[in-house]
C-alpha cells in the first residue's frame, strides 16, 4: 500500500460537469506535471479538485478530476499596417527596401494600402513587399538612374 493522506486515498465524490476523466496519482506525480500531461492549466486542475486542500501535497492513490482542455487563445489581432503616404513621393524612383529578410531594390511603381511594388531592373518582374515587413526605405546616392 502506498503512503497516503490519513491512511486512505482521497477520491472526489463527483467530478464537475464536462470533466475529461479521473486520474489516479502515482509516485512522483505533481499537480503541475499532471496538468501538463493532460494539456490543462494548473489553476483549472486545482479548481476541479476541491477535495485536495493542499495542491502541493498529493499522494499515490489520490484520484483527481481532469478538466477539459481549454481551446487555445485566438491569435492576436494585427492592426492593418498602412504604407506611409510619404512613399508615394518615391514613385518611379529607384529605392532600396530593408525587410527582416534582407534588402530588395528596384523602381517603386506602386504604393497601395498594405503593400508596395518594385520593378526589378529593366525587367517587368514585380517585387511585392507588404508594408508591415518594411523596416527602412532609402534612395541610394549611387544606383541605377531613371531612364
Amino acid at each position: 500500500m502506498y503512503p497516503t493522506h490519513q491512511g486512505f486515498p482521497r477520491v472526489p465524490k463527483q467530478c464537475p460537469p464536462g470533466f475529461t476523466g479521473r486520474y489516479t496519482v502515482v509516485q512522483g506525480d505533481t499537480m503541475f506535471f499532471i496538468a501538463q500531461r493532460f494539456g490543462v492549466s494548473l489553476n483549472a486542475l486545482i479548481a476541479a479538485n476541491p477535495h485536495i486542500p493542499n495542491p502541493s501535497l498529493i499522494f499515490p492513490g489520490d484520484v483527481l478530476c481532469v478538466p477539459p482542455q481549454s481551446p487555445p487563445p485566438p491569435p492576436p489581432q494585427r492592426d492593418p499596417c498602412p504604407c506611409p503616404v510619404s512613399l508615394k513621393d518615391f514613385i518611379n524612383r529607384f529605392v532600396e527596401v530593408t525587410t527582416p529578410c534582407g534588402v530588395v531594390s528596384g523602381k517603386l511603381v506602386f504604393v497601395g494600402e498594405s503593400s508596395i511594388t518594385l520593378q526589378e531592373g529593366k525587367t517587368d518582374h514585380p517585387i511585392v513587399v507588404r508594408c508591415r515587413e518594411i523596416c527602412f526605405v532609402r534612395i541610394p546616392r549611387y544606383g541605377p538612374r531613371e531612364e
